[in-house]
Order: structure tokens, then C-alpha cells, then sequence
């Protein structure tokens, strides 16, 4: 009789700790997802931060007349006068021309065997 009291107490003890170890997970695994969420909360609002200064600074450009975007007219370059160039815009002569390319297979390297061995017969050079 006392075996199975004691196996009783010692198993109660084990269901006791193995609870406590449950809760004690499960507050570790809260605490985490808080810090985690508060931490992601921080990085969303420094990207928001970020993207209205990016507007502002857009609209500052825009405003000021230093806007770098292409979709505007863009004043004529004192090096657009007019004149054209005699060949202008042709292949130089002394540019190469392209060879033909060969569609024949290309057959592997093979190894030449050594011609010559000395007195070194493991030394291949």
C-alpha cells in the first residue's frame, strides 16, 4: 500500500511541475509576442516617418523648380546647336568587323602525352 501512495505523490508531483512548466511557457511565449509586437509597431511607424519625409522632400523639389524627374521639358543644351556631323552616327572605319560565327562542333582538348621523360619519370614537366 504505501508503494502505490508513494507512486500516487510522485506522480501527482509530476503532473504539478509539468503544469507549472506549461504556464511558465506560455507567459515566456506572451512576454515575447508583446515585445515582438511593440518592436514591429516601432518599425512601421519609423517607415511611415520615412516615407512622409520622402513626400516632402518631393514635393520641396517640385516647389523649388529642382525636380529631377524626366516627364518635364528639359531646357536646351548650349551643345544642341543644330549642326550635324558628317557620318555621324556610322560605325568608325577602323572599327573590326564581327567574324562569321562558326556553328561547327568544337571538339575537346585532348592530353598530349609526354614526349620526353629524363630520369624524372614523375615529374611531367
Amino acid at each position: 500500500m504505501t508503494d502505490i501512495t508513494g507512486m500516487k505523490a510522485e506522480l501527482d508531483g509530476l503532473v504539478r511541475e509539468q503544469g507549472e512548466r506549461r504556464a511558465l511557457r506560455e507567459q515566456r511565449g506572451e512576454e515575447l509576442k508583446a515585445r515582438s509586437h511593440e518592436y514591429m509597431t516601432k518599425q512601421v511607424q519609423a517607415a511611415e516617418r520615412y516615407v512622409m519625409h520622402r513626400r516632402e522632400l518631393a514635393q520641396r523639389k517640385t516647389k523649388s523648380g529642382w525636380s529631377t524627374d524626366r516627364s518635364q521639358a528639359e531646357p536646351p543644351s548650349a551643345f544642341d546647336d543644330g549642326v550635324e556631323f558628317p557620318g555621324a552616327g556610322e560605325a568608325p572605319p577602323f572599327a573590326p568587323a564581327r567574324p562569321a560565327r562558326d556553328d561547327s562542333p568544337r571538339h575537346a582538348r585532348r592530353h598530349r602525352a609526354a614526349e620526353d621523360t629524363d630520369e624524372f619519370d614523375n615529374n611531367p614537366w
